[in-house]
C-alpha cells in the first residue's frame, strides 16, 4: 500500500531559472500590449487540474462494502444451515432430508453469487485506484508548473517598474498582477486540499481491498476446507476448527468495513 505523500509547499518547489525566464518572456511580456489576457494567465494549469481532481467513486466502495456485509451475514448463517443432521425413517419418507439437502445447495449457490459479485467489484475498485494514482502523478506535475508560473509572475511584478519608467498614472497592471498571483495561490491551496482528499480516498480503498483479498485468497478457502472436513468426519474437533475458521473470516471482513464506515 502506498503512503500518503505530503505535498511540498509551492514556495519550496525548486524551479529552473531558465524556465521561469521563458515564462516571463513568452507569457508575461506580451501582456503589456494586451493586458486583457492577464485574466487567462495560467488558465491552462487551472483547467487541467480541475479535470483531474476526481477521487475514487464512493458508490463503488459503498457497493463493495455492502456486498461484504452480505457475505458476513451469509457466513454467520452457515452454522445453522450447514449443521449436520441425522434423519429417521419417517423424516426420510416425508422427504425432510431432501429438503434439508436442497437448502444447503441453495446456500452454496447464494454464497458463490455473493463472492463473485464481491470479486467483480474489487477488480473494478483496483482499476479505479490505479486511475486515481495516475491522476495524482499528473497533478504533482501541474503543481510544479504552477509554482513556476507564480514565481515568474512575482519576479515580473518586481521588475515591472524598472522598464516602465514612463508609466501612465492610470496604469494598474502591477496591481492586477499582484491580485492574479494571490488568486493563483488561493486556487492552488484549495486544489491541494482536494488532492490530499484523493489520497485519503485511495488509502481507504486500499484497506478495503487488502482485507477482502486476505479473506478471498486465504480465509475463505480455509473455511471451505473445514466445511468439507466437518461434513466428512462430523467430529467435535473438526466442528470446532470450522467455527474458529468462520469467526476468523467474519472478523477480517468486519475489519475491512471499519475504516470505510468512518469515512
Amino acid at each position: 500500500m502506498s503512503q500518503i505523500e505530503v505535498l511540498v509547499p509551492l514556495t519550496d518547489i525548486v524551479v529552473s531559472p531558465a524556465e521561469v525566464l521563458s515564462i516571463k518572456r513568452n507569457e508575461l511580456v506580451p501582456l503589456l500590449n494586451d493586458q486583457y489576457r492577464l485574466n487567462h494567465y495560467a488558465d491552462s494549469l487551472i483547467q487541467a487540474q480541475s479535470v483531474l481532481l476526481k477521487g475514487i467513486d464512493p458508490q463503488l466502495t459503498q457497493k463493495l462494502s455492502q456486498t461484504i456485509e452480505q457475505l458476513i451475514q451469509t457466513l454467520s448463517a452457515s452454522k445453522k444451515v450447514l449443521k449436520q443432521r441425522k434423519f429417521n425413517a419417517l423424516q426420510k419418507w416425508l422427504g425432510i432430508d431432501l429438503e434439508f439437502g436442497s437448502s444447503q445447495v441453495e446456500y452454496y449457490k447464494n454464497l458463490e453469487a455473493i463472492l463473485d459479485q464481491a470479486n467483480h467489484l474489487s477488480q473494478k475498485l483496483q482499476l479505479e485506484i490505479q486511475k486515481s494514482q495516475s491522476r495524482f502523478k499528473q497533478l504533482q506535475g501541474l503543481r510544479e508548473q504552477m509554482a513556476k508560473y507564480i514565481q515568474a509572475a512575482e519576479e515580473f511584478l518586481h521588475e515591472y517598474p524598472t522598464f516602465m519608467q514612463n508609466q501612465h498614472p492610470l496604469d494598474n497592471f502591477a496591481e492586477r498582477l499582484a491580485k492574479k498571483i494571490y488568486t493563483l495561490r488561493t486556487i492552488q491551496s484549495s486544489n491541494d486540499i482536494a488532492i490530499t482528499q484523493m489520497q485519503l480516498s485511495q488509502q481507504l480503498s486500499f484497506s478495503l481491498l487488502d482485507r477482502f483479498k486476505e479473506a478471498q485468497q486465504v480465509l475463505i478457502p480455509a473455511w471451505q476446507y473445514h466445511v468439507k472436513q466437518s461434513q466428512q468426519s462430523g467430529s467435535t474437533s473438526s466442528l470446532e476448527k470450522l467455527d474458529n475458521s468462520r469467526e476468523d473470516l467474519i472478523k477480517t471482513l468486519r475489519k475491512s468495513l471499519e475504516k470505510t464506515s468512518k469515512s
